[in-house]
């Protein structure tokens, strides 16, 4: 794990003389969207929910949410370097690899979730039959959680994590696959720039 942190071109020159394994860098996938959603939940945890029964179903949901958007992603971001990288990429292998940065960021932001946990003077939640009123509640909600430094915090180090993420990945094209290496990385990039900006933003 560190020599793909610190040394990923290393790292790839000896995968490449390895038989494909997708278990590891998939585990890796899963494990840093997992860790993610769990640090978001903690911080979030003294803020009312609207969902019925409290955190305990709302982390059992987000759980869930994170295990599931944890292979959309690794299917998707594969998906992109194979179609622009082409077949001897070892695509999914190289996404999911390039989603340790992400891992280690979320070890990062989990205990920071666990001791510094969001608080904001919320009005009361509304009933859930009233649209209009409930639809306010979410503004403000959003804008609580928005406008806490933690929250910007967590921002800044997501925008690393993706940088040194793209890093990792255009290490290991230009190892495996080195023509096609940089059209991949911004093909990836700018995908997942779009679903961290479309985050962002969706905090705001």
């Amino acid at each position: 794990m560190v020599e793909v942190l610190f040394s990923p071109r290393q790292f790839f020159q000896t995968l490449q003389a390895r038989k494909p394994n997708l278990v590891p860098p998939f585990l890796i996938v899963l494990a840093a969207t997992t860790l993610a959603t769990l640090g978001n939940l903690l911080l979030v945890r003294l803020l009312p929910t609207p969902v019925p029964g409290g955190f305990t179903l709302q982390l059992v949901i987000g759980l869930l949410g994170g295990v599931v958007g944890g292979i959309a992603f690794w299917g998707l971001g594969g998906l992109i370097i194979r179609l622009l990288a082409g077949p001897d990429s070892r695509a999914w292998e190289v996404y999911g690899w390039g989603n340790a940065p992400g891992l280690l960021v979320g070890l990062v932001l989990l205990p920071v979730g666990a001791l510094f946990p969001i608080t904001a003077d919320l009005p009361p939640l509304p009933p859930l039959s009233d649209t209009e009123a409930l639809q306010a509640w979410q503004r403000a909600y959003q804008t609580a959680v928005a406008s806490a430094p933690v929250s910007r915090v967590g921002q800044g180090l997501g925008l690393l994590s993706l940088a040194w993420s793209l890093w990792v990945i255009a290490s290991g094209l230009r190892v495996l696959a080195p023509q096609r290496a940089w059209l991949a990385t911004l093909g990836v990039g700018a995908a997942s720039l779009a679903f961290t900006l479309w985050g962002i933003l969706g905090q705001g």
